[in-house]
């Protein structure tokens, strides 16, 4: 039984001497001593003629949304704050406390703020939030908080565009000479990283902005869009339907639906452009290259509707009405580039004269003649305005 009682008392009083073992009473009576005649209003550093180091690093959890329409990044993520509170140190040999923790209302901290936020100024953290104190008086905050910044998103390569936002933190009431807000050794990173449905994070970076009495703690994230959706919704519809204007120069004259299906496809890229605005924000510091394809597809249907209007009236014009030589010229270049010989009646070959070349061509052989060369045309100028603007966007 002695033995046994002995047993016990060394292992109790082994626990004791270990750094990690502690009554509830002695826990509470280092808090009590500790905050004896603390005070959260005065910089936690004995010489207040120096300004206090203060580290910070960012952690990010997820890019919520980035808004081009409202120039604004939601972010998910926690800071990381350091400091040395000189009023807060112990033995911990003695005490065998290495660690305490204290509410964020009970001890002083710095007044971060987000310099580029889009919502009014917020202090970080709250009344449950708590702080990790070692020994030493190192202070470790954790405020985790939805960060709303502003971002200045540049949407001339729109959407194959890369942005990068910044998020920017100060503190408000403290000059550089008070407290000196630095980047610590980790930067920036992630913690517990949700992928964004449509963009990427490409790489960050974070560094110091001093100027002569302030520090400005810059945290850079580099985006990229995901442009699939876009793709699949946008340009491939726009790249079909610009193939299918210059088909209105197919449709036969007489047939009644030229002008019908030349004002639908013009109207079809009225919406696309609708489409691509409310994606865009409404400003003219960049200008989306996709915005402008689609203002030339505008401008190629107008020009488009108005050959076709020409070519109808040129159509229906009376028979009787003689042909002038330029449109005589342009039908037989016509004929010749398709290969089709001139349907002239040359039994008597003393009588072929300038007019009997002419004699075969009606009204509607011009109007198919316009139809054939403005078909070309519009290709051509089509495929080389598309293979202009999407060199220019994949150049990047």
């Amino acid at each position: 039984m002695f033995r046994s009682i002995l047993i016990l008392e060394t292992v109790f009083w082994i626990a004791k001497a270990t750094p990690d073992f502690y009554t509830l009473e002695e826990y509470k009576d280092l808090t009590d001593d500790l905050l004896k005649g603390y005070s959260n209003k005065i910089r936690p550093i004995w010489n207040q003629g120096q300004s206090l180091p203060i580290s910070v690093s960012l952690w990010v959890s997820s890019v919520n949304e980035v808004s081009a329409v409202d120039q604004r990044m939601s972010t998910t993520a926690y800071l990381y704050v350091t400091w040395i509170d000189e009023s807060l140190w112990w033995n911990a040999t003695e005490t065998g406390i290495e660690t305490m923790q204290f509410n964020q209302k009970d001890l002083w901290i710095p007044d971060i703020v987000l310099k580029n936020g889009f919502t009014a100024f917020q202090p970080l953290g709250g009344d449950f939030y708590y702080l990790y104190v070692e020994s030493s008086g190192k202070v470790q905050w954790y405020p985790y908080m939805v960060l709303e910044s502003k971002c200045e998103i540049d949407v001339t390569y729109f959407p194959f565009d890369r942005q990068m936002c910044n998020i920017i933190f100060k503190t408000w009431s403290y000059s550089r000479l008070e407290v000196n807000l630095t980047v610590d050794e980790n930067e920036i990173g992630f913690f517990d990283f949700v992928s964004n449905s449509v963009w990427e994070v490409t790489s960050m970076d974070a560094w110091d902005d001093v100027t002569n009495m302030e520090t400005d703690v810059t945290f850079s994230i580099y985006l990229r869009r995901k442009p699939y959706y876009f793709i699949m919704s946008l340009v491939i519809p726009v790249i079909f339907l610009g193939l299918l204007n210059p088909v209105v120069f197919i449709i036969p004259a007489d047939a009644g639906e030229k002008m019908g299906y030349a004002v639908t496809i013009f109207l079809t890229f009225v919406v696309f452009l609708t489409i691509v605005s409310t994606s865009l924000p409404a400003n003219s510091d960049s200008i989306s290259i996709m915005s402008i394809y689609l203002v030339i597809k505008l401008l190629i249907s107008a020009l488009i509707i108005f050959i076709s209007s020409l070519q109808l009236r040129l159509n229906h014009r009376k028979s009787s009405r003689k042909i002038p030589r330029f449109h005589a010229s342009v039908v037989k270049c016509e004929r010749r580039l398709r290969c089709i010989r001139n349907q002239i009646d040359t039994d008597d070959p003393d009588n072929y004269d300038k007019e009997s070349k002419t004699a075969d061509i009606e009204w509607s052989d011009v109007s198919s003649a316009v139809d054939f060369f403005a078909f070309w045309i519009i290709n051509i100028l089509d495929l080389s305005v598309t293979g202009i603007i999407f060199y220019l966007i994949l150049s990047i």
